[in-house]
C-alpha cells in the first residue's frame, strides 16, 4: 500500500511539474497586446494578433545567399499555424542584415534586393515603392508567389537602420489577410 501511495504522489508531482513548464511556456509566447521591441535598433512594433512565434525554426531554415558568410540576423518569426495551405495561413518575419554587405549597389537598389531575397523572389528588378514610416525611409515591394497549388501574396518594407538592412516581410494565402497584416506597419515607432 505504501508503494502505490508513493507511486500516486510521484505521479502528481510529475503532473504538476509537467503542467507548470506547459504554463510557463504558453506565458513566453507572444499575444495579441504584445509589442516586440528592440533597444539596438531603436524601434518597436505592435504583434499582429492570432500568430505563433516561429523564430527558432524559421533561422534554422533560412540560408544567407550563396558565397556570404552568415550574417542574416532572424529577430522576429509568427505564422498563424503550420499549415501554409490554409486560406487562412499567415505569417510575419523581421530580420536585418548588414548594409556593407551590398556595398557595390546604392541604397534603393540595397532595399529592394533584399526585398527580394526574403520574398524569395528571382526577381530582384521589382520596382519598390517608397514609403515613410515613423521618419524612416521602406521601400516596398510587393511579390506573388506559388507554392504548389497555393498562391500567395508577399509584401516585404526595407530601410536601412543604424547600418544595417531592416526587413518586415508580411506573406499570406488571402489579399483580405496580406491587407491586415500590412497594415501593422502603422504600429513601428523608432525612437
Amino acid at each position: 500500500m505504501a508503494n502505490y501511495q508513493r507511486t500516486r504522489v510521484l505521479a502528481v508531482v510529475v503532473l504538476l511539474f509537467a503542467g507548470c513548464s506547459v504554463v510557463a511556456q504558453l506565458a513566453n509566447l507572444p499575444t495579441s497586446a504584445d509589442v516586440y521591441s528592440n533597444k539596438q535598433l531603436a524601434f518597436h512594433y505592435k504583434l499582429p494578433s492570432g500568430m505563433r512565434d516561429k523564430t527558432v525554426r524559421f533561422t534554422l531554415r533560412f540560408e544567407d545567399p550563396p558565397g556570404t558568410p552568415r550574417t542574416l540576423n532572424t529577430l522576429l518569426a509568427m505564422s498563424s499555424g503550420p499549415d501554409s495551405n490554409s486560406v487562412d495561413w499567415r505569417s510575419i518575419t523581421i530580420v536585418t542584415y548588414p548594409r556593407g554587405s551590398l556595398s557595390e549597389l546604392d541604397d534603393a537598389k540595397a532595399r529592394g534586393q533584399m526585398s527580394a531575397w526574403l520574398a524569395q523572389s528571382k526577381d530582384t528588378n521589382t520596382m519598390p515603392k517608397t514609403v515613410v514610416i515613423s521618419g524612416q525611409i521602406f521601400a516596398v515591394s510587393v511579390f506573388s508567389l506559388q507554392e504548389g497549388t497555393v498562391k500567395k501574396g508577399a509584401v516585404v518594407f526595407t530601410t536601412i537602420r543604424k547600418g544595417r538592412l531592416l526587413s518586415f516581410a508580411f506573406a499570406a494565402n488571402s489579399a483580405a489577410q496580406l491587407k491586415t497584416l500590412t497594415e501593422t506597419m502603422k504600429t513601428l515607432g523608432f525612437f
